[in-house]
């Protein structure tokens, strides 16, 4: 997974880097600590599997707490309540683990995977510890929110995703606990994502949905763990998009977006159609990178916990279908007539509008062609269960 996150955040950084010169985020103190974080994330993916790998993507989440405090203090200081203890409270998880490579007697074993899941949910901004994400949303560029969503939190999921490699028994031996934060995260994210109205925070509690359908995919194994691989290189980019799309539409009327903004597809139809494509790749609409995905986290959910866990799956899938449909519908599609810009401000974002197009169709194409992507194992068993349902 190290190589695919490297190469991930390095077209990431290319895309930020191009994005930001168009859609201006706060001069050149954002854009040398934005530099930082990818840096450091892709130092840390580098380094794999290691404590410099540790501690490189715990310095890139610290930065990103400097990168929020450039554009809102008060947001900042509730980020850095959440970071500041969670890593260390996985630092003294993955120290009693030796990083995965022992188990340590009872009942420090149960101990350190206490203080390893809440220290991933607090990183991650999971249900029911999310206390940090409205005020950072709401308060934060739309790009800033991409680099924290799309970096720093598959970054820190990536952590997850080793450890589930090395040393397994973290999660089969405790599945309660961490089945019962992925499906709070999973329908509390989907909820809370519907019942916003600024587009951001929207997107921003959609992630935190998502990350449950990352969680189910490690609990299950098996097919679940490309799934969730599949899945978590889809939500980066289609974050990325989404995010990146919003916010050239802020930059285009000078204001947040929310459900009250109205045709915005007339001012800004690249980002617009950025934002269908991105939006229904994220959910799992074929052909996007998320169906693929999906599915295989669905067949994984389903075979680990029957049709009550596929029920919970549904029911938040159709809530995120829901609640990215009707911010179509309303913002994007509906009429209106949004206070216009001047030429200059349209000439500037076309370049970041051609980058998000990018990024959102790059999960159609990887999505039509998996084959590219080095988490084909057991791609064979992927085809031959759709076969099969498709034969009942």
């Amino acid at each position: 997974m190290d190589p695919i996150l490297t190469v991930l955040f390095l077209g990431l950084a290319v895309s930020g880097g191009l994005y930001s010169t168009s859609v201006l985020q706060g001069g050149a103190r954002w854009g040398g600590l934005a530099a930082v974080v990818i840096l450091l994330a892709i130092a840390g993916s580098v380094a794999g599997h290691s404590w410099a790998g540790v501690a490189l993507l715990n310095a890139a989440e610290l930065c990103a707490v400097l990168l929020v405090w450039t554009q809102n203090r008060d947001a900042a200081k509730r980020y850095l309540l959440a970071v500041v203890p969670a890593i260390l409270l996985t630092l003294a998880a993955l120290g009693l683990l030796d990083l995965g490579a022992v188990r340590p007697a009872a009942p420090v074993d149960k101990v350190a995977v206490c203080l390893l899941i809440i220290g991933f949910a607090l990183k991650l901004g999971l249900v029911p510890v999310y206390f940090w994400l409205p005020a950072v949303a709401a308060r934060s560029s739309a790009m800033t929110l991409a680099l924290i969503v799309c970096v720093v939190d598959v970054a820190a999921f990536g952590e997850l995703y080793t450890l589930r490699l090395h040393a397994s028994w973290i999660f089969t031996d405790f599945s309660g606990v961490w089945l019962a934060l992925a499906l709070a995260s999973l329908l509390g994210g989907a909820v809370l994502a519907l019942a916003q109205r600024d587009l951001k925070l929207m997107l921003a509690f959609s992630s935190v949905d998502d990350m449950g359908y990352l969680l189910l995919g490690l609990l299950a194994g098996g097919a679940g763990l490309s799934g969730t691989g599949f899945s978590l290189l889809s939500h980066a980019l289609c974050k990325a998009a989404l995010f990146g799309a919003v916010g050239i539409a802020e930059a285009r009327i000078g204001q947040p977006v929310t459900l009250d903004t109205r045709g915005l597809a007339a001012k800004v139809p690249v980002a617009s159609a950025t934002f269908m494509i991105g939006a229904f790749s994220f959910i799992g609409v074929p052909p996007g990178l998320g169906f693929i995905g999906h599915w295989r986290l669905y067949m994984a959910g389903t075979e680990m916990g029957g049709p009550a866990l596929a029920v919970c799956m549904y029911v938040a899938t159709a809530l995120a279908l829901l609640t990215y449909v009707r911010a179509i519908h309303r913002t994007w599609l509906g009429a209106g007539n949004p206070a216009e810009n001047t030429p200059a401000s349209v000439v500037t974002s076309r370049l970041a509008a051609g980058v998000v197009l990018v990024l959102a169709l790059s999960t159609v194409v990887l999505g039509m062609r998996p084959s590219l992507l080095p988490l084909t194992d057991g791609m064979a068993t992927h085809t031959a269960s759709i076969a099969a349902w498709r034969a009942r």
